[in-house]
């Protein structure tokens, strides 16, 4: 299961792959609190929940950083980024989140490891969102550490956290923070016993072993992304035949998860739609977003375009019902 993840990846040797019991969380913390030292800085580049967690993870371990806010309605801006790390020369790694589920927001890492590279920085990436689908390069002499789950783009079950890691970031001596998400601790249990040190879900680790196998034989990777853009392509013309648009820019978009309002800024019950969806005996629900009448929806998962259609459709008798009409 550890080489098949490094396998997706991508990595070569010096690479290893740590899992953890737990959700993405878990896997995002472990790598905060496992890689970091007392005298190390970490710049934190937010711009949306997903960087605010590690702000938090942060704070309670008293691990020393900085946090860069950016509008999370709009990727990371690199320029932003260069002049942090030239005014301040005591940051020594960055992290952020390559995409960011409170609008939608795809981050530029490949782009942020260049730079990262050129202020000899290293770099943390949460990539619980995009791992499976969308590339990211671990050729990148400056990536440390990627953070991801067992579900969102693998279709696994959630349970299992991981931490793909560079294996030179395990030869630094780190005293531990923490017992149970001690990465180190975790990767010496599996190369010199071969077995966890903390009792694993054994029905969610066969989940995610079927879910990878059946994720290699339906193309891997480049067939996710395109599974993806097919699925997200076909929503939102459903939904814009509804008057319903993205409520951030293309350029920033993934073909992940999309956050959309109604034009003209009509409003309707969300829990009145997910009562519809439930009727049409759909497994699907559509969460509200963070601005007022806008939602979040996501293609990832296990359905077909005839659920689309579904969820369109129960839009369609929504919108009859509280009047909101295309504009």
């Amino acid at each position: 299961m550890r080489k098949a993840l490094l396998q997706i990846a991508g990595c070569n040797r010096h690479w290893s792959a740590i899992p953890l019991q737990g959700s993405d969380s878990f896997a995002v913390e472990a790598m905060l609190c496992s890689l970091l030292t007392a005298t190390d800085h970490l710049l934190i580049v937010e711009n949306g929940s997903y960087g605010y967690r590690m702000a938090e993870i942060c704070h309670i371990y008293h691990i020393r950083h900085s946090v860069l806010h950016f509008d999370p309605r709009r990727g990371i801006e690199l320029n932003q980024v260069a002049l942090a790390l030239e005014q301040d020369r005591s940051i020594t790694h960055i992290a952020a989140a390559h995409f960011e589920k409170l609008h939608g927001v795809k981050n530029d890492i490949d782009g942020l490891a260049q730079l990262a590279g050129v202020h000899g920085c290293r770099l943390m990436v949460d990539a619980v969102y995009t791992f499976g689908a969308l590339p990211l390069n671990y050729t990148a002499p400056s990536l440390a550490a990627v953070a991801l789950s067992s579900n969102k783009c693998l279709h696994a079950p959630p349970g299992i956290a991981f931490v793909l890691v560079c294996k030179s970031e395990l030869a630094q001596r780190t005293p531990p923070r923490t017992y149970s998400l001690d990465l180190k601790a975790q990767h010496r249990a599996l190369e010199q016993q071969g077995q966890w040190r903390i009792s694993p879900c054994l029905s969610m680790m066969e989940g995610l072993h079927q879910a990878i196998e059946r994720y290699l034989q339906q193309g891997g990777r480049e067939a996710r992304y395109q599974l993806y853009c097919q699925r997200m392509i076909h929503l939102l013309k459903g939904m814009a035949a509804l008057g319903f648009r993205p409520c951030i820019e293309p350029q920033y978009c993934a073909p992940l998860l999309v956050t959309l309002a109604a034009r003209g800024g009509q409003q309707f019950d969300i829990g009145q739609l997910n009562e519809c969806i439930r009727q049409r005996q759909l497994a699907l629900r559509v969460t509200p977003g963070e601005e007022p009448r806008s939602f979040r929806i996501s293609v990832m998962g296990e359905f077909s375009l005839t659920d689309i259609d579904s969820l369109v459709a129960a839009f369609r008798d929504l919108a009859r019902v509280q009047r909101v009409h295309p504009q």
